[in-house]
């Protein structure tokens, strides 16, 4: 297959464009001048595909509603185009004279960033990727899909009905055990439900008994309560000191003689006080009742200082006494009040006594019911026990059969046989394994020779320099699995990708890049900026070996770098 044309309308950030393609079409230019665009269109129209990270409508033109690409060629001698166009959210439709699909790999879009990255990380990733990037990973799961896993298992579950086949007898005899066992249980259970509804007249009548029982108990008990209290009250009732009569009596006579006293100090006071201002002052009347005093008058007055004295000690006596007999009061309208209480309560718990019925059950009944209620609850446990014990004896009478059944159906002479069988099998089977573990190891020997030769002529020209001398490849075993390493030769000393500057890495992956591509024979590579990471020396290396590349391989090339670009501009067309 040769690419000859490439048509584009509204993808990325070209409105419209169209190349003449070679065999060696070279993109070059600034940042945004459509170089990596262009290889992206014809990955789309060949693949249908967008780079990684994309979707196919991050690739339409952000002033379009659509985009466009079409790539016209040959195949065996025969013109072809395809064209395919998008619509932003719709499906790809498809246009083509190719009787059928064109079996491209996405692959053929190789992003010299990626390729940088062949050999970054820790050594064992770098070691896997370099597996996936020789297609040795294909190798291993075809020696690993053959296996005789699958026949060793299935013959260790023969093995292990055959050994079941021995437990047969033991299983015959414990079936006859546990369906002796459920004959048992049923007539003791049938016997005791008989037994059971027979005695439920007489477990209701025990019932009852039984209840009255308790309910005569229980007034018996509050009986006893209630009487005891009684005796609490009267003795209380007793204990509690007589009461005085005329108390409140006293109490109501030393009040009045209070305010009688009262009143006369008034009087008196009143009177002093008149004599004193007549003594300071000329007063002409009395204050009291506007009377014309005179001296006799007033002489009148002068005993009642001594009757005044006399009344204030009566009156602070009486003070004294009336406070007592205050307390004398309440204390006796306490008690009073208490005593009450006392009574009440005496009457209202003889009165209960008196209305209470106790109705006694006999002893004999009583004995009597609580035997049959005992009878009862225990053969009702017994019942309950029986049912479940012969619920577990027919769920294992049941195992037991369907063990029995199983087998049964099977002939120990042809599951032996069957036995055999397998081994044999299985033995063919890892024969086979190691024949073809010998020839997928022959096989990648093989593809690892014919790559060896180009790989190491693309390095020294990739990495003209004298550090390392010399590549190669080492199988190590990882995890049970045969996985590739690179080695450079520095001095006398082999040293892996690990160890490698970046600079070196770089070299060893787009070496190992052209030199796996010269093995397969791709018709056609799409390189975006292959010359990332090298120096000048290795960008003059790489035009070398694209320029042998071309021979058998259609390459079109984005590229920022004016060197590579010139360098390749002998070979083909730079646009």
């Amino acid at each position: 297959m040769k690419l000859e044309r490439v048509k584009l309308i509204g993808f990325r950030g070209l409105k419209e464009d169209e190349c003449i393609l070679g065999d060696l079409t070279v993109f070059t230019g600034g940042m945004g001048t459509g170089k990596t665009s262009r290889l992206l269109a014809v990955l789309f129209a060949l693949c249908g595909e967008a780079p990684s990270g994309l979707t196919l409508d991050d690739l339409i033109n952000t002033s379009s509603d659509y985009m466009l690409v079409r790539v016209e060629g040959r195949v065996n001698n025969l013109p072809f185009y395809i064209e395919r166009r998008k619509r932003r959210g719709g499906p790809v439709a498809v246009k083509t004279d190719l009787p059928e699909q064109l079996k491209i790999d996405p692959k053929i879009f190789v992003d010299g960033r990626e390729i940088a990255k062949l050999f970054v990380g820790a050594p064992t990733e770098k070691a896997l990727k370099l597996n996936q990037l020789l297609g040795f990973e294909r190798y291993d799961q075809v020696a690993a899909e053959i296996t005789p896993a699958p026949v060793e298992r299935r013959i260790q579950e023969l093995e292990k009905q055959l050994s079941s086949l021995k437990q047969v007898e033991d299983i015959r005899k414990r079936d006859a055990e546990t369906t002796a066992e459920i004959g048992r249980i049923k007539d003791r259970l049938s016997s005791l439900r008989v037994k059971y509804m027979m005695d439920s007249a007489l477990v209701k009548w025990a019932e009852e008994v039984k209840q009255r029982a308790e309910e005569a108990r229980k007034i018996e008990l509050e009986m006893k309560g209630k009487l005891k209290l009684l005796e609490q009250y009267r003795t209380q009732l007793k204990s509690m000191p007589e009461v005085a009569e005329g108390v409140e009596e006293e109490l109501r006579e030393m009040e009045a003689r209070n305010d009688a006293l009262n009143r006369r100090i008034a009087v008196l006071e009143a009177s002093i006080k008149m004599i004193e201002l007549q003594e300071g002052m000329n007063v002409q009347t009395c204050p009291l009742c506007n009377a014309p005093l005179s001296k006799d008058a007033l002489e009148r007055f002068k005993h009642m200082e001594e009757e005044y004295r006399k009344v204030l000690d009566e009156y602070s006596r009486l003070q004294t006494s009336l406070a007592q007999k205050r307390k004398e009061a309440e204390e006796y309208r306490r008690l009073l009040e208490q005593r009450r209480f006392i009574e009440a309560q005496i009457r209202r718990l003889e009165d209960e006594i008196k209305q209470t019925k106790v109705q006694t059950v006999a002893e004999e009944d009583l004995s009597r019911a609580l035997h049959l209620l005992k009878e009862a609850e225990e053969t009702k446990r017994e019942i309950e026990l029986l049912e479940s014990k012969l619920s577990s004896l027919e769920a294992q009478k049941e195992a037991y059969q369907t063990a029995l059944v199983q087998l049964g159906s099977v002939d120990a002479a042809n599951l032996g046989y069957k036995i055999q069988r397998l081994r044999d099998l299985a033995d063919k089977i890892k024969r086979i394994r190691s024949a073809l573990i010998e020839a997928v190891n022959e096989a990648k020997n093989e593809r690892l020779a014919s790559i060896k030769f180009s790989f190491k002529e693309a390095f020294k020209k990739i990495y003209p320099y004298e550090r390392i001398k010399d590549v190669d490849f080492e199988s190590k075993m990882v995890r049970g699995h045969e996985v590739l390493y690179v080695k450079g030769k520095v001095d006398d000393t082999w040293v892996y990708a690990h160890q490698m500057s970046t600079g070196e890495n770089v070299a060893l992956s787009f070496a190992l890049l052209l030199a796996v591509n010269e093995l397969v024979s791709s018709p056609l590579l799409l390189l975006d900026e292959p010359e990332e990471g090298l120096d000048e020396a290795g960008i003059r290396g790489l035009a070398e070996v694209l320029k042998k590349m071309k021979a058998k391989t259609q390459l079109l090339i984005a590229t920022r770098s004016p060197l590579l670009a010139s360098l390749l501009r002998s070979e083909g067309s730079v646009e």
